[in-house]
């Protein structure tokens, strides 16, 4: 009787399971290297600094006159890594500015030293006047009556739902700061309407107005009162921003928001957004780089 055959299961040649091998040893070098370079990639972006140069028509600026730049600072939060601020400092006095203006969040509840941020103050007074309004975070903060103190005696304006009238770059200017709206939550004070608030401060005639108010997503409330310029933050360029779609997420606007950076018009008021200079609780920004916003006002005649 003859013996059943035994078919033993057939293997790869070894040259065929070397190239195998190969393969996947290429795919994770390739992959590891997709990694490194997307870190990279995603770290340059976070410390890159754009210095983004705005044009605004203003109507009630003299046509005699030369006009009018303002460097914007927004959304610090304290930051300090590197030498981030002293190219900060060193891009606001390239600009040569008439004016420079901190619209809201200098800084945030982790700032635990104020040094830093006072010393950036006073040299940025000492390049241009300086104003300040008050941010949502600083409204959280246990340092914001040290931090106030310290601005004003170096020299910062503070704006707190006031109006002042200056001279700068040879013409009179009313400069109106609005603190946020979480400034008096946290204090434990009824809400207040910026249009009424508006409606009291700005001035009755014709005077140049800037309105330095953290919030864009209020814009519909600045208009109406006369308010030629509102330079604001608070989006953070709405952290990610994708092509064509813009910006993904910016609080109280939620997704896609409509008013993350850049310059819009409502009526005869412009508003022009920083996307800021530092991150709060998203620690990480994609595509969308840090901001310091150089505005020039000219005649519209």
């Amino acid at each position: 009787m003859t013996a059943p055959l035994s078919i033993a299961p057939r293997r790869g040649a070894p040259g065929h399971r070397s190239r195998r091998r190969v393969a996947r040893a290429a795919l994770a070098a390739i992959l590891v290297l997709l990694l490194l370079l997307a870190a990279g990639w995603l770290l340059w972006d976070n410390r890159r600094l754009d210095v983004t140069g705005y044009d605004v028509t203003v109507a009630s600026l003299p046509a005699s006159s030369e006009g009018l730049r303002i460097v914007q600072i927004s959304d610090l939060h304290a930051a300090d890594f590197g030498t981030f601020q002293d190219r900060v400092l060193a891009d606001t006095g390239a600009a040569r500015p008439d004016l420079i203006v901190l619209t809201g969040d200098l800084i945030d509840h982790r700032t635990a030293d104020l040094s830093g941020v006072l010393e950036l103050a006073a040299r940025l007074a000492s390049i241009a006047p300086t104003y300040l309004v008050l941010g949502n975070h600083e409204a959280d903060s246990p340092r914001q009556d040290e931090l106030l103190a310290g601005l004003e005696d170096h020299g910062v304006g503070v704006l707190r739902d006031e109006a002042v009238q200056v001279r700068i770059a040879g013409f009179d200017l009313t400069l109106i700061g609005l603190d946020d709206p979480r400034v008096r939550a946290a204090a434990g004070l009824p809400s207040r309407d910026p249009s009424s608030l508006l409606a009291s401060l700005a001035p009755p005639d014709e005077e140049t107005t800037i309105l330095l108010a953290h919030r864009p997503e209020l814009f519909d409330s600045y208009t109406g009162a006369g308010i030629d310029l509102v330079l604001s933050g608070h989006a953070h360029g709405g952290q990610v921003r994708l092509p064509i779609v813009g910006g993904l997420y910016a609080p109280h606007q939620g997704w896609l928001p409509e008013l993350s950076e850049g310059v819009h018009e409502r009526g005869d008021t412009t508003m022009v957004i920083s996307r800021g200079l530092g991150n709060s609780i998203a620690g990480v920004r994609v595509n969308d780089p840090r901001e310091l916003v150089v505005v020039e006002l000219h005649s519209a005649e």
